[in-house]
């Protein structure tokens, strides 16, 4: 495999990119010691070497890292492994490795989501935003998982009574800003309308 370049990234690191397109960030010590340069033909021996002694129990390490400061879906933590500079086939064998000791569970990670964040946000709201950390809710749902999330009814009472009081009258002004933030954050027209008029709002 050729190498086809090399470029500092950051303080006392080098981005190496190979002529398939793969990229990584490796320390410019340990990459010196390959004695590899650009333009350069790195055997596959080497190149294994590289990934599974050099790179791969650093990516390991990172990844434990990242998981104890928070749980993280499957897509999250190949997202950051690979904003690190760690290529596709040790990122790979990364998430092998924390499946193995069972770190990653995206439906537990989902319902932990829904548990924590469930209260302030609507149905639609939180599909999307899981959806964007490589989770189907609704997929789930349909395979028999249960969720506690609250009606988007219930919901909207909660934030209204919150922002309002017990005794909710607030001005034209006030109700329509309201009505606004509730639709941006995906909640429908329909059960918002129905509970002001609930609340008398």
């Amino acid at each position: 495999m050729q190498i086809s370049y090399i470029e500092k990234s950051g303080k006392n690191k080098v981005r190496i990119t190979l002529a398939d397109g793969d990229k990584f960030i490796i320390s410019e010590r340990d990459w010196r010691s390959f004695g590899v340069d650009a333009g350069d033909e790195i055997e596959d021996d080497i190149l294994n070497k590289l990934y599974t002694e050099y790179l791969l129990p650093k990516a390991k390490f990172r990844a434990l890292n990242l998981l104890k400061m928070r749980d993280r879906s499957r897509q999250e933590l190949r997202q950051r492994l690979k904003q690190d500079g760690y290529p596709e086939i040790v990122i790979q064998k990364t998430i092998e490795y924390i499946d193995g000791y069972h770190y990653l569970d995206d439906v537990r990670f989902a319902k932990n989501y829904v548990d924590y964040r469930g209260k302030r946000k609507s149905r639609r709201e939180l599909e999307y935003e899981l959806s964007g950390k490589g989770i189907d809710l609704r997929s789930m749902s349909l395979e028999g998982e249960e969720f506690n999330m609250p009606e988007d009814k219930d919901t909207i009472r909660s934030l209204l009574l919150k922002r309002w009081g017990e005794h909710p009258s607030p001005d034209q002004k006030e109700r329509d800003r309201m009505l606004r933030y509730l639709a941006r954050h995906g909640f429908g027209s329909g059960d918002i309308l129905s509970v002001y008029r609930e609340l008398d709002i």
